[in-house]
């Protein structure tokens, strides 16, 4: 029996509409767990140790954390259709580190220089807490004009990609570097004030509905109280050895701290079960769950031992 994925979102998340096509690419049908799109997550932390970041997949007690730590775990559950079409997986997770920290981040001030009357207080108070109170919301949309050149190059290079007529990134089949690009341009899509910003790039349009006629596969909606008890009656599945070349030198049963090194450095403490040159697992406890195996990406994370 197919282990059920249970997928902590908000519906507006540009992230988290990266994975729901990888449902769809996927064929797959998952839970939807709504959760806030600011703190407090009463029913997320208790899983995460936490981590306040979405989106999040639950599969039981195993919690993993981080869009490309979601979609290597989806990919390993679900082989098939492959998110790496003609062994591009490294091309792949390649175009999802420039598309998450340097095509979303010049997305972000554009898209909010447009709306910044209409953002709630609260909103803004969370931003600035997430970002380790170093958010200035003002300089922020300030800065939309200079992001908007970054925004143009990075959406060139797009349109260049796809000018031999491909209707996808790499190729004939969608791939993760499409679901990965395409989720700034949703983002910016998602409201009137910049939907048209980037029509000068003909190519974008076309390739933008190719990817999301790929669906998000068989939703399913789950309250955030079941999610809880669904991991609190089981037990941690995914077992990863220990990486014996890991350049810290760390043992199981080591304790550790995980924290991303972008922004939200609410770090998450617990024993190390396991890890691989891409992936750690730490071990926590928490009365609302029990007992939980957190996952973590190596990459764009730190590990900190107290």
């Amino acid at each position: 029996m197919a282990a059920e994925l249970l997928f902590h979102h908000y519906d507006a998340s540009p992230f988290s509409e990266k994975i729901r096509l990888v449902f769809g690419r996927k064929g797959l049908r998952w839970r939807s767990v709504i959760q806030p799109n600011m703190m407090p997550k009463p029913a997320l932390l208790p899983l995460t140790g936490g981590y306040r970041r979405i989106p999040v997949l639950q599969v039981g007690a195993d919690v993993y954390c981080d869009t490309q730590l979601i979609a290597r775990v989806l990919e390993r559950l679900h082989p098939e259709p492959t998110l790496f079409p003609g062994g591009s997986e490294g091309v792949c997770f390649a175009v999802n580190a420039w598309a998450d920290r340097m095509l979303f981040q010049a997305a972000v001030p554009v898209l909010f220089e447009k709306i910044a009357p209409a953002v709630p207080k609260a909103f803004i108070e969370d931003r600035t807490r997430m970002m380790g109170g170093g958010l200035d919301f003002g300089a922020f949309v300030a800065s939309a004009p200079l992001m908007a050149d970054a925004l143009r190059a990075h959406a060139a290079l797009l349109d260049a990609q796809l000018a031999d007529g491909r209707p996808f990134l790499l190729g004939d089949e969608p791939s993760l570097a499409d679901f990965a690009a395409y989720h700034p341009v949703w983002f910016l899509r998602s409201v009137p004030p910049t939907r048209d910003c980037l029509d000068e790039f003909a190519r974008l349009g076309p390739w933008a509905a190719r990817v999301a006629a790929v669906g998000h596969g068989e939703r399913d909606e789950c309250p955030p109280e079941e999610a809880l008890r669904i991991a609190r009656e089981a037990k941690p599945v995914d077992r990863l050895a220990l990486d014996p070349r890991d350049p810290r030198g760390l043992a199981p049963g080591a304790t550790v701290r995980v924290v991303p090194d972008d922004y939200a450095f609410d770090p998450v403490e617990g024993e190390l079960v396991g890890s691989t040159v891409h992936e750690l697992a730490l071990r926590r406890f928490a009365p609302e769950v029990g007992e939980v195996v957190v996952h973590f990406p190596r990459a764009g994370f730190r590990v900190q031992t107290p």
